[in-house]
C-alpha cells in the first residue's frame, strides 16, 4: 500500500490466498496479466479523488476453510478499496489456466459491479466498471471458451 506522502505507480494490486493443488493456475501468470493490464490503462484518479487504490485478494481454497471469507472495505481516510473474494473452488480445480483467468476477470468485474451500488464521494464507479469491462472484452477475457467446464454465472457480453 501506499507510504504517506508518496504516490504509487500503480493503482490496483492483486494477490491470492489458493490451496496449493490451485495456485499455479492462479498466481503463475493470471495475476500478474490482470494487474499489468488495469496499471497500464487505467487510472483511477480519472474518476475522482474518492479511490486512490484498490487491492484486491482472490481466495481459491477448499470449500471446507472458513479462515477467509468475503469482504469489501472502504477506507475513507486512506481512499482505498480492499476487496476479498472467493472464486469457486471446484471450477478452479477443473479449469485450465487460461480458463481461470476467464474466472478471474469475470469475479473481478462482478465486484467493481456490487462496488458501483455503494455510493462513493467523489467517485465514479460506475464508469470504473463500465472502463473495466471494456478493457477485459479487449483483452479477451470475457468471451466464452469452447470448453466442457461452462462458467454457469458469466457475466453477459
Amino acid at each position: 500500500m501506499q507510504i504517506p506522502g508518496t504516490h504509487n505507480t500503480e493503482d490496483f494490486f492483486f494477490t491470492a490466498i489458493t490451496w496449493h493443488e490451485v495456485s499455479a493456475k492462479i498466481i503463475s501468470t493470471n495475476l500478474d496479466l490482470i494487474r499489468q493490464s488495469l496499471n497500464q490503462n487505467i487510472s483511477l484518479r480519472s474518476y475522482g479523488t474518492g479511490v486512490y487504490e484498490i487491492a484486491y485478494i482472490f481466495v481459491a481454497l477448499r470449500p471446507t476453510n472458513t479462515l477467509h471469507g468475503e469482504m469489501m472495505r472502504y477506507y475513507k481516510a486512506k481512499k482505498e478499496i480492499f476487496i476479498q473474494k472467493k472464486l469457486p473452488f471446484a471450477l478452479v480445480e477443473a479449469y485450465s489456466e487460461a480458463e481461470v483467468l476467464i474466472l478471474m476477470a469475470n469475479t473481478y468485474l462482478q465486484s467493481l459491479q456490487d462496488l458501483s451500488k455503494r455510493k462513493i464521494s467523489d467517485f465514479d464507479s460506475e464508469q470504473l466498471c463500465t472502463d473495466v469491462q471494456q478493457l477485459f472484452q479487449a483483452e479477451g477475457w470475457l468471451t466464452v471458451l469452447e470448453t466442457s467446464n461452462p462458467i454457469p454465472w458469466r457475466l453477459s457480453t
